[in-house]
């Protein structure tokens, strides 16, 4: 079965051209935001953005489709860019404290946390 995630990337339409140059290089990659169990909403929190919604999704490091989108967000951390507004991801494992939230593009995501009983 394998270790399961919750993950949200939203892209913003000024680092669109890099995103699809991305996708452009990677067959995984195209497969991964536009197949594949993923549920992508056009134009989120303005036009030309895109919001991307997997589910359950072995996101490990090391498959081509995980590192060319931790890639892209590298490539829009680097410091000569100054781009991290461009982007916004949201990962939640299954063990409590395995999260992971980089750039600052979109603020209305966030993470939250419930005690279950």
């Amino acid at each position: 079965m394998g270790y399961r995630s919750e993950v949200v990337l939203a892209v913003a339409e000024k680092v669109m051209p890099q995103f699809l140059a991305t996708m452009a290089k990677s067959p995984e990659t195209r497969r991964l935001c536009f197949q594949d169990h993923c549920d992508m909403v056009k134009d989120y929190a303005g036009k030309g953005n895109i919001l991307f919604r997997w589910s359950s999704i072995k996101w490990y490091e090391g498959y081509e489709e995980i590192d060319a989108l931790s890639n892209f967000m590298d490539w829009c951390d680097a410091d000569t860019k100054d781009l991290d507004d461009g982007y916004q991801f949201a990962r939640v494992g299954e063990d409590h404290d395995d999260i992971i939230y980089r750039g600052h593009g979109f603020p209305d995501i966030c993470l939250s946390t419930a005690v279950c009983y």
